[in-house]
């Protein structure tokens, strides 16, 4: 079952497809992990994907914005 989802720009239209190569490793990952390391596995494909996904929005979000580099923390 194909949807569509509606997206602003270029930069949202890349992040909804990492978000599904992601989510696509961690399907397979589960199907492959050996017998009782389901969880300890998906856990790897996070570390690695997931957080790797996450590093390619912020530096994305920051291009758009340079500006807030300079200002400091917004915390």
């Amino acid at each position: 079952m194909a949807q569509q989802i509606e997206v602003d720009d270029e930069n949202e239209r890349l992040v909804a497809l990492q978000a599904i190569e992601t989510y696509r490793a961690l399907r397979q990952a589960m199907k492959t992990a050996p017998h009782g390391k389901g969880l300890a596995t998906l856990e790897t494909v996070v570390h690695d994907k997931g957080f790797d996904h996450l590093k390619r929005m912020l530096q994305q979000v920051t291009a758009e914005h340079p500006e807030a580099q300079k200002k400091g923390s917004a915390v």
